[in-house]
């Protein structure tokens, strides 16, 4: 663990990463876009999902992955939408 966590905060964060694998594994990708959220989701890293994305035979770079996970999203895509918030965290100090 990185800090303490009493015991009613670790109850909260055990239903909140629940929550995340059930959406991750109960997501349907039907578009492109969706493709690689789904793939960004389930590898964490930019490069490996344009690698991944270009061994299914869709010829994609990592810029390419960062501006679709980026883009504008369906108010029904909650996938999308927390994707796109948990990446934004993570490079916040780079912007």
């Amino acid at each position: 663990m990185k800090n303490f966590r009493t015991l009613d905060q670790a109850k909260k964060d055990l239903l909140v990463i629940q929550r995340y694998i059930d959406l991750v594994e109960s997501y349907e990708p039907i578009t492109f876009t969706q493709q690689i959220i789904h793939t960004y989701a389930l590898l964490g890293s930019i490069q490996k999902t344009a690698e991944a994305m270009s061994k299914n035979g869709n010829r994609i770079t990592a810029e390419e992955v960062t501006t679709h996970i980026t883009s504008s999203t369906a108010s029904d895509d909650t996938l999308h939408k927390l994707i796109k918030s948990l990446y934004r965290k993570r490079t916040r100090k780079n912007r």
